[in-house]
């Protein structure tokens, strides 16, 4: 190559890492290196990735580790998590839990890492230690901790086990976790190793139990329960009452319905639902139907188990009486109480009996002109009746009735939902009515798609797309950038392999969205694919699809195929430049990003707040100072842009980086929008590494109070403590963050400090 740049590195010793050639891929980096290209996040994980796999390269690791620190990327997340898994590689366990202790961003994969780490080496008391911390701060597991953990439960013996103290709230958690995952014997083994339990402790051990219907075993645990701890709760009895599903089961069942009335536990709703199920499920619906006349409050839970009662056991009557005191009832009524009624209105002889509620008849009683009556002297009609309307239609294939309710109903100012359209979708699926009703209901049809996937509603989505029978490109389009735009990027190229699998076309807005998904996901190899299919059908002339085109290889670090593409200066947009700009900075070409600015200024386009966010991101990792102060001020006075939270983020980062914390400071009282956990942190971390003890007692403070419960802070700030020589109170932070008392001390601690 006549000309490399920072990617084109990246990118050959990622290659080089992914083909198994760790050795080859070290001396390019070093080579890397000492051509003065800049070291990140993206050339620091692949590099500890080819040493760890070598195993026989720990001071090469050593080395770049003290890269790490004099470049200041230990703050980044990924970079600390590749250090994690290389001092696990090689069994320095200490070195990888300073590491850990340090990071001030840690994600899911860094616990895990920890903990994997913890467990190869046979510290299986110490993944349990850092599940309990895990839990206590907050952040949710993955499959593999969960893994781990179990592993490492299984790898103590019952003796080691329990002497093992748990938190009375992990322990907790982890008997939920095992039993949701149907593991009831390990979730019994915890809580019978618990030191102590609170009224949650039992409470989860009987839903374990009552679960998984060990119908003996729950009530063995509450005699134990009863007997050893004297606080019940409506939860306690919920659980035990589920599992007298039976009738020779009812006897038991009616012991624990004495012991709610005896503890006041029938004014809690859930507690009375829950009896009224135990009766239905036994058959004894009269004693149902004399405990539901005698509740004290009832919800629509209670209702609907009155109904599905009823009409399970066959007295459909009943359940249209229950029904009908219902409707005199206002404010507690919705869709779904609808449902099991429906079942009991099912007999063509009960319609009469039935008031506003038998517009719900449709296709099961062959009424159709009942209906079209109840409907018309109904004083107001919302979206579930028109839906049952145009469904008995439907249901009677009656296509043209169908077509003119969908009409009146868009008339009267009602608007469809996805239900309304797999009604009209299917009464339209005869290929007679295709052309003369179902085309034209297409462009409808495709706007719903899109409103729906950009409410983040998928799934009515997809039930419109998945009973269409003639799918039009558009169609196709709005379906694929729906799940584009929510984020599921595979499924979005999947969608476009499907669609190119069908008679129709690809085009320029299909192209569009598979080219966005394989940006998002970096698969290089994919984005080529899809620009070969877009030069191929004549769609590369197309704005927004070269725009598509030039993310994506930027996204993928390759910057001279995003030149080639860049529209000269004149005919660029605003996407474009700020494209090209992103795509300079984030790859670490400051120079390029910088003249690309000028450029777009000099040709009279406006920048908005992406492009600023870019620019001053670039100016904080390369400590330019000034230049990103003048941006900011260009962005506030010359552009008239209001600073948003990211652009201050990235000006605290670039003063405090640069040691210029009192002016970091002074901006911070002076934003226009409130300071976020993000801004204390940032200036903490320029606290830590210019060794500011005052400023960082204030940073921590602020932080804590966002945050009560993240142990990075005491950590960042005990070790600024160490620095100075602080010992006494590097002791009583780590004390404090042991026992978790919580903000309240942290905050006392600070003020009088």
């Amino acid at each position: 190559m006549p000309e490399r740049n920072g990617p084109s590195w990246n990118n050959m010793i990622s290659g080089y890492v992914r083909i198994g050639l760790c050795l080859d891929a070290l001396r390019l980096f070093i080579e890397m290196w000492r051509g003065g290209y800049e070291l990140n996040g993206y050339n620091i994980p692949s590099i500890l990735t080819a040493i760890t796999r070598s195993g026989t390269r720990l001071v090469e690791g050593l080395q770049i580790h003290g890269l790490v620190v004099k470049n200041g990327l230990e703050w980044d997340v990924f970079v600390g998590t590749s250090l994690l898994h290389f001092y696990g590689a090689y069994r320095l366990i200490l070195d990888a839990r300073i590491i850990f202790d340090e990071m001030p961003v840690r994600n899911v994969v860094s616990w895990t890492s920890l903990m994997v780490n913890y467990s190869d080496s046979g510290l299986f008391f110490e993944v349990l230690n850092l599940y309990s911390r895990m839990t206590i701060e907050g952040v949710n597991c993955n499959q593999n901790t969960f893994t781990t953990i179990i592993s490492s439960c299984g790898a103590l013996d019952d003796v080691s086990l329990s002497g093992f103290k748990f938190n009375v709230s992990v322990s907790n958690s982890l008997i939920s976790t095992f039993g949701d995952f149907g593991n009831v014997e390990t979730a019994g083994y915890i809580f019978n190793h618990m030191h102590e339990y609170d009224t949650i402790s039992w409470n989860s051990m009987l839903a374990v139990c009552a679960n998984s219907q060990l119908f003996e075993e729950t009530l063995e645990l509450f005699h134990l329960m009863r007997h050893n701890h004297d606080e019940l709760d409506e939860t306690t009895v919920s659980s035990v009452i589920s599992v007298f599903y039976s009738l020779e089961k009812l006897k038991w069942g009616r012991g624990i319905h004495c012991l709610v009335l005896k503890l006041g536990f029938d004014w809690d709703v859930c507690v009375s639902n829950t009896l009224l199920s135990m009766y239905f499920d036994t058959g004894c619906h009269g004693d149902a139907g004399k405990y539901f006349h005698s509740m004290p409050q009832k919800d629509l839970i209670t209702w609907k188990s009155m109904t599905a009662g009823y009409v399970a056991v066959g007295t459909s009557l009943d359940s249209l009486r229950v029904f009908k005191e219902l409707l005199t009832r206002e404010n507690i009524m919705n869709f779904v109480t609808f449902t099991s009624v429906l079942s009991a209105c099912a007999d063509a002889e009960l319609l009469s009996k039935v008031n506003n509620a038998l517009v719900t008849m449709y296709s099961k009683c062959v009424l159709t002109e009942e209906v079209e009556k109840i409907f018309q002297n109904m004083p107001q009609k919302e979206i579930v009746a028109w839906n049952i309307l145009i469904g008995c239609y439907a249901e009677n294939k009656e296509e043209e009735e169908v077509i003119k309710a969908y009409n009146l109903m868009r008339e009267s100012g009602v608007s469809p939902n996805h239900i309304t359209m797999v009604s009209v979708l299917g009464a339209c699926s005869d290929p007679n009515n295709l052309m003369k009703h179902g085309m034209p209901l297409h462009a409808q049809i495709n706007s719903l798609i899109s409103m729906y996937a950009y409410c983040a509603d998928l799934g009515s989505s997809t039930s419109i797309f998945s009973v269409l029978l003639n799918r039009t490109s558009a169609t196709w389009n709005a379906m694929v950038a729906g799940k584009a735009h929510n984020g599921y990027w595979e499924e979005a190229l999947e969608l476009v392999r499907e669609m190119n699998k069908t008679e129709l076309n690809l085009d320029q807005f299909s192209l569009s969205a598979a080219l966005s998904s394989t940006a998002n996901l970096a698969i290089l190899e994919g984005g080529q694919h899809f620009h070969a299919l877009v030069v191929k059908l004549g769609f590369d002339k197309y704005h927004f699809v070269e725009n598509a085109m030039m993310d994506m290889y930027g996204k993928c670090g390759e910057l001279s195929d995003l030149l080639k593409l860049l529209p000269e200066s004149k005919k660029r947009s605003r996407l474009s430049w700020n494209i090209s700009i992103s795509a300079f900075s984030r790859h670490g070409d400051f120079e390029k990003a910088q003249e690309t600015f000028r450029e777009l200024v000099l040709h009279c386009t406006r920048p908005d707040h992406v492009t600023f966010v870019s620019l001053l991101s670039a100016c904080s990792h390369r400590g330019l100072v000034n230049e990103g102060l003048e941006y900011f001020e260009s962005m506030t006075k010359e552009f008239g842009f209001p600073a948003c939270i990211e652009h201050c983020i990235c000006i605290v980062d670039l003063l405090s980086r640069s040691g210029r914390l009192a002016e970091a400071e002074a901006f911070i009282s002076e934003m226009p929008v409130p300071p976020n956990d993000f801004i204390w942190r940032t200036l903490l971390a320029g606290c830590k590494v210019h060794g500011d003890i005052e400023l960082s007692q204030k940073a921590t403070k602020n932080l804590l109070e966002a945050k009560p419960s993240d142990d990075s802070v005491y950590v960042l700030y005990s070790n600024i403590c160490a620095t100075s020589g602080r010992w006494q109170d590097v002791l009583r932070l780590r004390t404090m963050n042991a026992i978790r008392h919580g903000e309240e001390e942290a905050s006392l601690y600070l003020a009088q400090h």
